[in-house]
């Protein structure tokens, strides 16, 4: 009976049993992939602290100098000496150019960011710390004369297994390797590593000037504040640090898993709510033709649980179909999401795929099955009368809405027949308005995102005032100017600077001067980054009651710490900060007491930032760091500038401002143009699924009205411009909730998310034409267009069926 049951719905219902079907199957396909996804996400660092030893920290030290063997013994004994390190290793590794590795069929020139965005090395295998693994989550050896190649170069080169490549040394030499392996990375993010065997690497180092000593450390306790101490102690050891830094941080790898991660899950949700509307929706549709039977059948003394079963067979069928489907295609489409989004990270093993994907499935089916038997409830509604009378009872006959037709004379009938029937069986379109509000409010939130993220306003959390342009020299070029800074004494960007003014560019380039300090905090050291430079802090904009700090003793605090640590505008902190001694030839911690003028919203990413005021200028330098890519100029000449910056001498690229900012975070820009047309073409064909079947059901259950109609001298074209009508008034008031979703909710839930990056305050930028009138346009253009598509059974319902009426 069962089947016989499945059979007759499916054969009466073909389109909408479709519709249905698909849902289900991507849910649970999306459902699949997205646990073992975000199970990936959760366990990735995990994963490679474990398998890949990954280390906390990591330095260089130069190689290959009269003192490199004493400089070795000052590090050996102070990282044995320190407690708070649990094991560390070295070796040699060897800085490379965009020259130096020729990949077939791929310009590095043109593409020359992708050598820029990390350093690149050429090293051997590592045997104790950050290992690394092939595609297959295997280790693997590289033979004399083969090379292996990180993932990351993957998409932009086309490299394969197999491939040759040239290698071209410092003294000009040429070397064919051919590629064994490509393999994840797992260790710092700044490093980009090409291996090669222990023979090889002597061969290709040889003569290499840029040669270093690297440590990979791993510590008990890998807080900043502890990197920081371990840093310092090396410091006064008189150990020349070339590079320092930590294997975590603001992985980028990292970060589009979490983004992916969070629309997964956004996804996931919008279809199986749209799922439960349906099994609503068409289940109560599907007992309101059948009450005459089932009243019936109640007369008759049938009424079980295996009775009620029945009239859920179809939703039982696809639910367990559909699932097993899901979790078959899940298994590689999972797989190829955490490859494709987290080349670097190691995917759980087959078993804990399958365990923790078929578990989040099998949950989906029983919600669904429980959800179709919660609905069935409807069925104790209905009585024998109705075996009977049938629909023609007394109690349909309710009072209606009030409007009428011949006092609403400005009222075309299509607009009146829309709205007697929505504000007159509202709780009808209730779901509909849901599902329309929640595919818009999805849509919007990935254009939202892109937009926000993409735009150079967004580099204020970077700590700059402006993004204007971006500039990149030639590395000839960049040895000029540090020659130049040797014979004058200039700074580089002061260089730079003076090289726009010549060239008659009206731009220039503002920077921090930074050190370091520490406060005092519930019984520990909080390291901080500390920026200063005369007239730079009143570029910036701080929070509500802030203003830029001005004299010696006044400064400004990033907002994450200074909630953490409850600070507010007024406090008065005590500060110890590295700066000059007298003679200005070493430095020495001082104790500061500094007041808090402001609060400014910057990414901390475990590095807080003190600003201090114009004024002060005693810090200890350790660095210089660009806080403004300024054009002084209007907007509309800015491209001028920067096409005048490109026509300078030794300049290799020069980028206006939206531009710079998709090539500084071009992994991130792709991801967004992913999501704004695949997630948003997904949801929006989700859409327009959802209207064909709510339409197809409205038709098919008002046939007797459309009838009616006609049968007054109603054309087609006025009674399907009435349902085209109703569906616009339905739209736009989703749409309203939609907006308001998005500028209220969406805000709220984009500020948590980028909060666990130590930022506070983030939020979308507001763009209107697009938010409010182009993505609208698209959402009301597609639901209509399948409303008219699907209004073919208006034309064919003939008079007579008046008579049913």
């Amino acid at each position: 009976m069962f089947f016989k049951m499945l059979k007759s719905d499916l054969k009466r219902k073909k389109g909408l049993s479709v519709i249905l079907f698909i849902f289900i199957f991507v849910a649970s396909a999306l459902v699949f992939t997205g646990s073992v996804q975000i199970f990936s996400n959760l366990t990735s660092k995990k994963t490679a602290a474990r398998l890949c030893r990954t280390s906390d920290m990591m330095f260089w030290t130069l190689d290959y100098r009269g003192d490199s063997r004493e400089i070795s013994e000052n590090v050996r004994e102070c990282l044995d000496s320190e407690s708070n390190v649990i094991d560390w290793s070295s070796s040699v590794i060897s800085r490379l150019t965009a020259e130096s590795v020729d990949f077939p069929d791929f310009e590095e020139k043109e593409d020359s960011f992708l050598f820029r965005s990390r350093l690149q090395c050429l090293t051997t295998l590592p045997l104790e710390h950050d290992l690394l693994f092939d595609l297959d989550d295997k280790p693997f050896y590289v033979p004399n004369g083969c090379i292996a190649i990180p993932v990351q170069m993957v998409p932009s080169t086309g490299i394969r297994v197999g491939d040759k490549v040239n290698f071209v040394t410092d003294k000009g030499d040429v070397y064919e390797l051919e590629v064994s392996c490509i393999f994840k990375d797992n260790s710092n993010s700044i490093l980009r590593r090409y291996i090669v065997s222990e023979a090889d690497y002597r061969v290709l180092s040889e003569g290499i000037v840029r040669r270093y000593n690297t440590y990979s450390v791993r510590l008990k306790d890998a807080s900043t504040s502890r990197i920081n101490e371990l840093e310092n102690k090396l410091e006064k050891q008189d150990i020349p640090l070339m590079t320092f830094g930590s294997s975590g941080g603001l992985n980028n790898d990292y970060v589009i898993m979490e983004i992916i991660s969070v629309f997964i899950i956004i996804i996931s949700v919008f279809l199986i709510a749209i799922i439960f509307m349906t099994i609503r929706f068409t289940m109560i549709a599907d007992l309101k033709s059948e009450e005459k039977e089932i009243g019936m059948m109640k007369a008759l003394g049938v009424d079980s649980l295996r009775f009620r079963w029945l009239f859920a067979a179809k939703y039982i069928a696809f639910a367990v179909v559909g699932g097993i489907i899901g979790i078959i295609a899940g298994l590689p489409v999972s797989a190829g999401v955490v490859n494709r989004f987290g080349p670097d990270s190691i995917l759980p093993t087959r078993f804990e795929m399958v365990l923790i994907g078929a578990l989040a499935v099998i949950a989906i089916i029983i919600m669904m099955i429980l959800f179709s038997l919660f609905v069935m409830r409807r069925i104790n509604r209905i009585t024998v009368i109705d075996a009977i009378h049938g629909e023609n009872r007394g109690e349909r006959f309710s009072k209606g809405f009030p409007m009428f037709l011949h006092r609403r004379k400005r009222m075309s009938v299509p607009m009146f027949t829309a709205l007697t029937d929505i504000l007159g069986r509202f709780k009808r379109y209730i779901f509909l308005i849901i599902a329309y509000s929640l595919g818009g409010a999805i849509l919007l939130l990935v254009f939202n995102v892109r937009n926000s993220v993409m735009d150079p306003g967004y580099t204020r959390y970077w700590l700059y005032h402006d993004y204007d342009f971006n500039i990149e020299f030639t590395d000839e070029e960049n040895d000029r100017i540090v020659r130049e800074m040797e014979r004058t004494g200039k700074s580089y960007i002061d260089i730079i600077n003076e090289k726009f003014s010549q060239a008659g560019i009206p731009a220039h380039i503002d920077c921090f001067r930074y050190g370091s300090g520490h406060i005092s905090f519930d019984g520990d050291e909080r390291y901080f980054r500390i920026c200063w430079e005369k007239g730079e802090p009143e570029k910036f904009s701080y929070r509500k009651g802030g203003i830029a700090p001005k004299l010696e003793n006044e400064a400004a605090i990033s907002s994450y710490t200074a909630k953490e640590m409850d600070v507010h505008v007024g406090d008065v902190l005590k500060l110890t900060v590295f700066e000059y001694n007298e003679d200005h030839t070493d430095r020495e911690e001082n104790e500061r007491e500094i007041i808090i003028t402001g609060i400014i919203d910057t990414i901390e990413d475990g590095e807080p930032v003190i600003i201090m005021g114009s004024d002060y200028d005693k810090g200890f330098v350790i660095g210089y760091e660009w806080c403004g890519l300024v054009i002084d100029a209007p907007e509309k000449e800015k491209p001028a500038a920067v096409e005048k910056m490109r026509a300078m001498e030794g300049v290799e690229s020069a980028l206006i401002g939206r531009e710079a900012m998709r090539n500084d975070i071009s992994d991130f820009d792709e991801l967004f143009f992913m999501l704004e047309f695949g997630v948003g073409g997904a949801v929006l064909l989700v859409m327009m699924l959802i209207t064909y079947l709510y339409m197809s059901v409205f038709v098919a259950e008002e046939i007797n009205e459309t009838a009616l109609m006609k049968s007054m001298g109603f054309m087609n074209s006025s009674i399907k411009a009435g349902y085209l009508m109703r569906i616009l008034i339905l739209l736009l008031i989703s749409l309203v909730f939609a907006e308001i979703y998005i500028w209220t909710l969406g805000n709220v839930l984009f500020e948590m998310f980028m909060r666990q990056y130590e930022i506070m305050g983030m939020k979308f930028d507001f763009e209107f034409p697009v938010s409010f009138i182009l993505i609208p346009l698209i959402i009301i253009s597609a639901v209509l267009l399948t409303t008219l598509l699907t209004l073919n059974g208006v034309n064919k319902t003939d008079i007579w069926k008046i008579s049913e009426e």
